[in-house]
């Protein structure tokens, strides 16, 4: 993509689904991990995605709310996953890892190309996801009805 921060958290994202994938087919004796692994991913999604729209927003990139739709949707299916895990359902893992990765190397290509020219080192928050891991979520309780969105289209702090 060109930013390196933004590079290393697609690849960091990679090695996740790899990680994934890896305890899924391991068997019972990883399984124990993959609570902790979508515990991860999920936590990943929201420190990136934060990431990516802090920097997009503060050059008013003109595909904004498009971009942020994505992410959206993806953040979306991904809690959909978690909780049917959560409720027994082990099954709507078997095919996480080729959704984690196909979704983000066609993001990648498709819509974070589109912006690789807005950002420059200076507009791209480069703490640790883990930081903004926390700020996405304390975004998202903030916001009253647990979703960040609010949060970012009343220009709220986040």
């Amino acid at each position: 993509m060109g930013n390196a921060v933004i590079d290393g958290d697609h690849k960091a994202f990679i090695e996740l689904a790899n990680l994934i994938h890896m305890c899924h087919e391991s068997g019972d004796d990883k399984q124990a991990l993959m609570p902790s692994l979508l515990t991860v991913l999920n936590e990943y999604v929201g420190g990136h995605f934060l990431r990516e729209e802090k920097a997009l927003r503060s050059v008013r990139y003109s595909h904004f709310d498009e971009h942020r739709r994505k992410h959206d949707l993806f953040r979306g299916r991904l809690k959909v996953i978690c909780e049917e895990y959560s409720s027994g359902y082990r099954s709507v893992v078997n095919d996480l890892h080729n959704l984690v990765a196909g979704w983000l190397v066609n993001h990648i290509l498709s819509d974070d190309m589109r912006y690789r020219t807005w950002l420059s080192r200076a507009t791209v928050d480069n703490r640790p996801l883990a930081f903004l891991s926390m700020e996405a979520e304390s975004s998202a309780r903030e916001s009253g009805d647990g979703d960040r969105r609010n949060a970012l289209a009343n220009n709220r702090p986040y």
